[in-house]
């Protein structure tokens, strides 16, 4: 069976560069059970909605399968619509974030897919192409379909770890020539993930991938390092693990592993860190596995307003994690929300302060988004915390250009306020304006959408 795997193309901003390891992972599978698939992602390559129909049209596929995040759900079918009409007998697939939030509505919602994979889809998308007929359907786990009503089967459990490690390396050849130089320019890197699943209940995030992590194994990881050099010419990998650097024996385990192998001489890498996870010997030894880049999320600058979305930690906590991270000599990007339970012009001023304050290297700063399948979005729907809805269109639930909620203590207008003067202040506050500059270039389309407020 020919299978075609795509996202819908970018709404506004330009600095997606790198390959969908999901999709990759799932073209890889499918390929070993013996169908042809290509994966389409017009984001990376720049493409336009009426050149990726086009691609795929040409390519006749028997299946299309979408991946969708919440903000980009409504294009995704416009686009499978399009798609449908040039190919009548192909057959429409969905899943991805939103999918696996909300399988009953997105199905009644979206009547364009027949199917619907929810949750981890590398055994459930097999299993589902398996059969012939929908006589076969109810035995698949982690689906929905119509049978006159939505009908939708519990999702499968989630991978193991020695499964994840059994997974063969994603097959990015629809993004990468396999000619051992590709990646070998400065910007390029190589995209990877050594875990699934995160074990905090952060009241903005749904945990798509479940609350208990499943780690690769440290050999596991290192294999797929080398192969990235050794086929793509990787020099630098982004993980992209939730949390990668946990203070705890697997990991100092995966960062001796890369010492042993010789990767510091040959590879650097970025991931993430808590800020409580953070301590000298940690990062310390993370720096000598060949780390140069960390990622870590603040959120806000208010001490109550982290306690009530979960994050664990404390502003000092914070701050002394920065601290910790810049005297060892690793880059740090640095994210916050601005829009939390509760929050107010005064907090929101405490976030936009921390942030100049810390002056990390780069920082992201969003408006709350109340994704469906989080806590946030529970209480957006009841008016809970202060919350009101001002939008039911999933195209407005986009962190960066949000116009779908807003606070009785801060209006939806001084979010956007603040956002902006968080990320301008940065730079300027920190006289950082040569920065300031390469920021707004590099990213001068998302920037300019954040900072006019226009899609």
């Amino acid at each position: 069976m020919r299978v075609a795997l795509f996202v819908p193309p970018a709404t506004y901003a330009d600095w997606y560069t790198y390959p969908l390891p999901g999709l990759c992972y799932l073209k890889a599978v499918l390929q070993q059970q013996g169908h042809e698939c290509a994966v389409f992602d017009p984001k990376f390559h720049r493409w336009d909605r009426t050149e990726l129909i086009q691609r795929i049209a040409e390519y006749r596929p028997d299946v299309v399968g979408l991946s969708a995040m919440t903000h980009d759900i409504c294009t995704g079918a416009e686009i499978a619509r399009d798609i449908k009409s040039q190919l009548p007998g192909s057959r429409m697939i969905v899943g991805g974030c939103h999918a696996t939030a909300l399988p009953q509505r997105t199905l009644e919602e979206f009547p364009i897919f027949h199917y619907l994979v929810h949750g981890e889809a590398e055994k459930t998308l097999p299993e589902l192409l398996a059969g012939t007929s929908n006589d076969h359907l109810p035995q698949v786990t982690g689906i929905a379909w119509r049978n006159g009503t939505v009908q939708v089967i519990p999702r499968r459990d989630f991978l193991t770890a020695p499964e994840l490690d059994a997974l063969p390396f994603p097959n990015m050849d629809d993004y990468l020539p396999r000619d051992g130089r590709c990646l070998s320019g400065r910007k390029s890197a190589y995209v990877m993930f050594t875990s699934r699943g995160c074990p905090f209940r952060c009241a903005f995030c749904m945990q798509v991938l479940g609350t208990k992590p499943r780690r690769r194994s440290p050999e596991s990881i290192c294999d797929e390092m080398m192969y990235a050099r050794r086929v793509y010419g990787a020099h630098t990998v982004r993980f992209n693990d939730d949390v990668f650097l946990f203070p705890d024996s697997r990991t100092t385990e995966t960062l001796e592993c890369m010492i042993r192998h010789g990767i510091p001489k040959k590879m650097r890498w970025h991931g993430h860190i808590r800020a409580n996870y953070v301590t000298p010997e940690l990062v310390e030894l993370a720096k000598r596995a060949g780390c140069v880049g960390l990622g870590m999320g603040v959120e806000s600058g208010d001490d109550h307003i982290l306690q009530s979305v979960s994050r664990g930690y404390t502003v000092a906590q914070v701050r002394t994690a920065v601290q910790v991270i810049h005297s060892v000599g690793i880059k740090l990007g640095t994210y916050y929300i601005l829009g939390h339970p509760g929050e107010t012009p005064e907090t929101a001023r405490k976030t936009v302060d921390l942030c100049a304050e810390l002056d990390t290297d780069t920082a992201a700063v969003g408006v709350m988004v109340p994704y469906p399948g989080t806590r946030i979005y529970e209480m957006a729907q009841h008016g809970e915390g202060g919350y009101k809805l001002l939008s039911q269109d999933w195209r407005d639930y986009d962190k960066y250009a949000s116009r779908c909620l807003e606070l009785s203590g801060i209006s939806h207008a001084e979010l956007l306020h603040w956002q902006k003067q968080a990320l301008v202040g940065l730079y300027t506050r920190n006289h950082r304006y040569l920065d300031l500059m390469r920021y707004l270039w590099q990213r001068r389309r998302g920037v300019a959408a954040v900072l006019l407020h226009r899609k």
